[in-house]
């Protein structure tokens, strides 16, 4: 019997064939992530998607014959893993496949903020030629910190090191052996704040994370740093960052996540010039994309080959289900 597989959301065509050719697979394409046909969920022995497909108990119910899903992202907030868990169904991910781009796009973020880039393409569309009003700052010798020191942070720690910055991190399950590999001093997360003139955040969603730079943050944060999120919008408090950026305690601001996305058109981070705003796009390359989708069907090949499994979720990893994060 052959295993039905629904892909729902965009996926490689090269990814598509290399499974489509496999005699054992029915291979299917949705034309909807967010709403699935019934008569292909019922009967589908595996799931590939990416954030847009919401995993939830009342899917699982109707998929009854579903034995595997796997999400072409690194994020993972987008699938109930308890309901998973109940219902038997293995769970992986693709944590390595947008690693650059995400570094990549952090690093966009960085110099548009740093030399005013979006001004001054502005200034030059409306025929401004004021380069006085425009001035950036270099980044040799200055301060980078990280919070998070996975995956993404770690190459963009390696950036900042190419840059000739002195680069911090805030990690507190990472050992020792990382940070020393890396030539980079384990700070605390209050220390972080207080001395990077740039930071950038590079956590997962969890209870822990949200909300873990607020206000009282801010308070003490380090004026006129460039304050960049690439990770998920609910690691930032948005109506606090609003208020630390109208008191100008920041230089400028990146961000590529949202508490709610899309953003709303009526959110106070519309109106402040010193912020750069881009649309979830950290794993939007060509090349992740292929990385993605073609990690996917190889995980999704070896798991019905010889039941083989890999970046299995939920993560094996202490900072799941951690606590509420109360500083440090």
């Amino acid at each position: 019997m052959k295993k039905k597989i629904l892909i729902t959301d965009r996926f490689a065509q090269d990814s598509f064939l290399y499974l489509q050719q496999n005699s054992q697979f029915e291979v299917v394409r949705a034309d909807n992530p967010q709403h699935l046909p019934l008569e292909h969920l019922v009967s589908a022995h595996a799931l590939l998607i990416r954030s847009r497909t919401k995993i939830n108990e009342e899917l699982l119910k109707k998929a009854q014959q579903l034995q595997l899903i796997i999400t072409c992202t690194s994020g993972f907030d987008h699938i109930d893993l308890d309901a998973t868990q109940k219902w038997g169904v293995t769970v992986m991910h693709t944590p390595s496949a947008n690693v650059d781009s995400a570094a990549q796009l952090t690093w966009g973020l960085v110099l548009s903020c740093v030399n005013n880039i979006q001004q001054g393409h502005k200034m030059v569309k409306a025929g401004d030629w004021n380069r006085d009003a425009i001035t950036g700052i270099e980044l040799s010798g200055r301060n980078y910190g990280i919070v998070g020191l996975g995956r993404i942070g770690t190459r963009v720690a390696e950036i900042a090191q190419a840059f000739g910055m002195n680069v911090v991190a805030f990690d507190p399950y990472q050992e020792d052996s990382v940070f020393e590999k890396l030539k980079i001093p384990r700070l605390s997360y209050e220390e972080v704040l207080k001395t990077a003139d740039v930071v950038s955040f590079h956590v997962p969603k969890t209870l822990e994370t949200e909300h873990m730079l607020n206000r009282s943050h801010f308070e003490y944060l380090h004026r006129g740093i460039v304050l960049i999120n690439t990770s998920r919008g609910s690691v930032i408090n948005e109506n606090d960052l609003c208020e630390a950026l109208g008191k100008g305690w920041l230089r400028a601001v990146g961000l590529d996540v949202f508490e709610k996305e899309p953003l709303q058109r009526n959110s106070n981070l519309l109106t402040y010039n010193n912020v750069t705003l881009t649309p979830h796009i950290g794993a939007n390359t060509e090349d992740a994309f292929f990385k993605a989708s073609q990690v996917a069907a190889n995980k999704l090949m070896a798991f019905f080959v010889d039941g083989s499994t890999s970046d299995t979720l939920p993560p094996r990893a202490p900072w799941y289900g951690a606590a509420p994060f109360k500083g440090e």
